[in-house]
C-alpha cells in the first residue's frame, strides 16, 4: 500500500567519503534508499560488493539513530543485458528474487527498489512484468511464512509511460504489486545527449509545449492510465547538473548553442557536476540564478 507521502532520498556507498550515512539527517526524510546492488551475470542473485557489505548492512540501523520511524530500501541495479536474460528464465528470477529478499532481511530494510532504464522491447516488458508478480508473490508469502512485516516494493520507471515504439509499463500488474514508482524526471538534456545546445535537465514546467518536464511526464502518466492512484507516483529530484561548452560564451540562455560537455574543477568527463560544487561554483563566480519561465 502506499503512503499518504514519499520524502525519499537515495544514498550511494560511493559517497561514503564526502557523505558518511552517519551524517545523514533522517529526520528530513520518511524514506531511504541505499545502493546500489547489482545483478550477478552468471547465477541472477542479487549481490554486495565485498568492500561494501558493511557499508550496506549497517546502514538501515546507522539512519535509524537519528530518526527511528525512517523506512529504509535496498536498491538493485543491473546492467541491461544482465537483467534482460535474468526476466527471461523462470529460474533466474526465483533466485534474482529469494536473494534480494534475503539481502533485505539480512540488512533489516524495510524494503526493496528496481532500477532497470529501460526495459525497452515487448519481450523486456513483459519479462518486467513477470518479475514484478513473482516478486510481491514471494514478499508475501516471506512475510506470512516469518511473521514479519511485508517488504515495500519500488521500481524506477521513465519520466514517460511509453518508453518507446507503443512500448508501455504493464499498469495493472504495477497497480497490483508495487508500493509505487520512482519517476526517473530528470537528465532530460545531457552534453551527451543533446551535445549542439543546452537544455533543461530537470525542468519542472515546459518551456515550450512539447517540451518534456516533470510535470508532463506525471500528467501523461495519468492521464494514459487513469485507474492508477496519483498517490503511487512519486517524482525524482537530482543533486546533479550539467555543464555544457558553449559555442558562444556570450550566449548562455536555454537551447543555446553548444559543443558538448564542459571541462573544468570539479565537472566530470560527462559534463556532470554535483550539487556542492554547483553551489560552490555560484558563490566563487557570483553566477546570476537566473529564474526560468513556469518555475513557482
Amino acid at each position: 500500500m502506499a503512503p499518504r507521502l514519499v520524502r525519499g532520498g537515495y544514498w550511494f556507498t560511493s559517497t561514503e567519503a564526502e557523505l558518511p550515512s552517519a551524517n545523514i539527517d533522517a529526520t528530513f526524510f520518511s524514506h531511504l534508499f541505499c545502493g546500489y546492488v547489482i545483478v550477478d551475470p552468471e547465477t541472477y542473485k542479487v549481490t554486495i560488493d565485498s568492500s561494501e557489505v558493511i557499508l550496506i548492512n549497517q546502514f538501515s540501523s546507522t539512519v535509524r539513530l537519528s530518526n527511528p520511524r525512517v523506512k529504509t530500501l535496498l536498491s538493485i541495479r543491473g546492467d541491461g543485458d544482465v537483467l534482460t536474460k535474468m526476466v527471461s528464465e523462470r529460474a533466474n528470477r526465483e533466485a534474482f528474487i529469494n536473494s534480494s529478499i534475503e539481502a533485505a532481511i539480512e540488512g533489516k530494510f524495510n524494503g526493496l527498489d528496481l532500477e532497470w532504464l529501460y526495459p525497452s522491447s515487448q519481450d523486456e516488458m513483459e519479462g518486467f512484468e513477470n518479475v514484478l508478480i513473482e516478486w510481491h508473490s514471494a514478499i508475501v508469502e516471506d512475510a506470512k511464512n516469518y511473521h514479519r512485516q511485508q517488504l515495500i516494493l519500488v521500481a524506477a520507471v521513465s519520466n514517460l509511460p511509453i518508453v518507446r515504439h507503443n512500448i508501455q509499463y504493464p499498469i495493472d500488474t504495477i497497480i497490483q504489486t508495487l508500493d509505487w514508482v520512482n519517476l526517473i524526471s530528470y537528465d532530460f538534456y545531457t552534453p551527451n545527449s543533446s551535445r549542439m545546445r543546452t537544455g533543461p535537465s530537470s525542468a519542472l514546467y515546459n518551456l515550450k509545449t512539447n517540451y518534456v518536464s516533470i510535470h508532463s511526464g506525471i500528467k501523461s502518466w495519468i492521464n494514459s492510465f487513469p485507474n492508477l492512484p496519483s498517490k503511487k507516483i512519486v517524482f525524482g529530484i537530482p543533486f546533479h547538473g550539467w555543464a555544457w561548452k558553449l559555442a558562444d560564451a556570450h550566449r548562455h540562455d536555454i537551447f543555446s548553442k553548444a559543443e558538448g560537455p564542459a571541462v573544468g574543477d570539479s565537472i566530470s568527463s560527462d559534463g556532470r557536476i554535483d550539487y556542492s560544487n554547483i553551489k560552490k561554483f555560484i558563490k566563487d563566480n557570483q553566477a546570476e540564478n537566473k529564474k526560468m519561465m513556469g518555475d513557482m
